[in-house]
């Protein structure tokens, strides 16, 4: 009969590698850890890198191109600390979020890249998770600043945070005594060597320090929350987006699309035979005049259409006409913003151009096109779901492109068409809109400024490499392109 395998103990091997069996549980309170996978940086180590780079790039220095490269090292850290493999999207889309800030520093700029570096890094975190679950996680984090970012610094976690201290305590007994010992070896080393001493004995500025300090510790509480894996907002039962009725019914809604039609009808009709064919004026009003009233209160009312159509659009199967109505309704809005477009251009060709009245011509533009997304809406029986997210995403095209236009040389490059344009106003336009203005003669270079009549301003010019932009360094072109070309031979 055989005897049966008896094992006394445990394999040696196992016993060596037995640290699951002091392990400290996760609390089950809280979303589950996963290990780190081997050779990671630890999450202190990754931090403090950053903040070195952090004052390599910000310190003593303007806003510019540093803000991207110290987005880009931030996912870098991430991806190579959890060791991911599927960052190459997410690479690319934050690559698309930091063209504005390498184009030209400014708030909506920095806005594109903190946001993209954030859904970058939910991405790379989730790669296989949906796109609106992906923005959703995104819009949530960000809306959760700064208190659930402090929150995430440290989540109140007793054994985590026991393990924690175990840790350093075990650090601080392997390198106490090298890292103390040292410094006493130093320290009578200086002593004796002279050189030595003036080469490690700095001149500090206590104000200084402190302030430098202080930058640190911000960019630590900054950078932290992003050295975690970013959570996800798991996707709810999806709702159609319901919009108040106002007090809407079907026969009030048929009633007021003839009234509103008409109405728009006899404006569209008395626009286009004024601004069009030639039409006259009532007596004492300028064309100019006529322009300025109009404009605004055009846009507005098609603003208001929008809104009317989306409140009617659960009545369009109550009468036959509603539809028809509604999508008259919607193109006649579009000919108001076409018209309100021309009334006020023909104001900027009386007066000038203005930050505003330029703002307010792609509003113009912007409107129109969400009219249009609401008549295909109607037409083709979409969901509002359907409108609100290309709405969205057609304000975020228009907001990325306006990140890469020089609004202030167009406005000067405008107004110097006139025979006697605002000096005041082209001088408050600032460095960027120099080109245009020494181009046209108005204004002289003098001690590394511009002098335009008694304003004086300055000329476009980066600080160094950490403050480059792409627009400033095109001015700057476009500056000596003109000095040159006007200097004597």
């Amino acid at each position: 009969m055989p005897r049966p395998i008896i094992l006394n103990g445990v394999p040696s091997s196992l016993a060596a590698d037995a640290w699951w069996l002091s392990a400290i549980p996760d609390d089950p309170g809280l979303p589950p850890t996963t290990r780190a996978p081997s050779g990671s940086l630890p999450r202190g180590l990754a931090c403090l890198m950053l903040v070195l780079l952090a004052d390599l790039l910000f310190w003593r220095a303007e806003l510019g191109m540093s803000a991207a490269l110290f987005a880009a090292a931030i996912f870098a850290v991430v991806i190579l600390d959890k060791a991911m493999c599927n960052w190459q999207r997410p690479a690319v889309l934050l690559t698309l979020a930091a063209l504005p800030v390498f184009h030209h520093m400014q708030p909506l700029s920095f806005a594109f890249l903190t946001v993209g570096l954030v859904t970058a890094l939910v991405w790379a975190h989730h790669p296989d998770a949906m796109r609106g679950t992906i923005a959703r996680s995104t819009v949530r984090f960000l809306s959760r600043l700064p208190w659930e970012w402090v929150i995430r610094l440290n989540p109140v976690r007793p054994q985590a945070m026991a393990a924690e201290i175990g840790q350093l305590r075990g650090h601080l007994r392997n390198w106490g005594f090298p890292v103390g010992g040292g410094l006493v070896i130093l320290t009578l080393l200086m002593e004796a060597n002279p050189v030595l001493s003036s080469f490690l004995t700095p001149d500090l500025d206590l104000a200084e320090g402190v302030r430098r300090l202080v930058f640190w510790a911000g960019i630590a509480l900054l950078v932290a929350p992003f050295l975690v894996p970013l959570p996800l907002e798991m996707d709810g039962p999806r709702r159609e987006l319901v919009l108040p009725s106002l007090g809407l019914n079907s026969g009030s809604v048929i009633r007021a699309l003839f009234v509103f039609n008409l109405l728009i009808a006899i404006q569209s009709v008395t626009d286009l035979s004024i601004l069009l064919g030639g039409a006259t004026l009532p007596p004492g009003m300028t064309l100019a005049e006529f322009a300025h009233r109009g404009a605004y209160p055009l846009l507005a009312t098609a603003i208001l259409a929008g809104a009317f159509a989306l409140a009617a659009r659960p009545f369009l199967g109550s009468y036959r006409l509603i539809r028809p109505l509604l999508l008259l309704w919607l193109g006649q809005n579009v000919i108001l913003c076409a018209a309100a477009a021309i009334r006020l251009e023909l104001y900027i060709e009386s007066f000038s151009l203005t930050y505003l009245r330029l703002y307010a011509l792609i509003w113009m533009a912007l409107v129109a096109a969400g009219l249009g997304l609401i008549f295909w809406q109607v037409l083709r029986g979409r969901p509002n779901g359907w409108l609100l997210l290309r709405s969205v995403a057609l304000g975020a095209a228009v907001l990325y492109a306006c990140c890469f236009v020089n609004f202030a040389q167009i406005i000067a490059a405008q107004n110097l068409r006139k025979l006697d344009p605002d000096r005041t106003y082209l001088c408050a336009l600032g460095p960027l809109a120099a080109g245009p203005i020494l181009e046209s003669g108005l204004g002289t270079i003098r001690d590394g400024s511009l002098f335009l009549g008694d304003c004086r301003m300055g000329l476009p010019r980066t600080g160094g490499w950490r403050e480059w932009g792409f627009r400033t360094w095109a001015a700057s072109r476009y500056v000596q392109r003109v000095a040159t070309a006007e200097s004597p031979r």
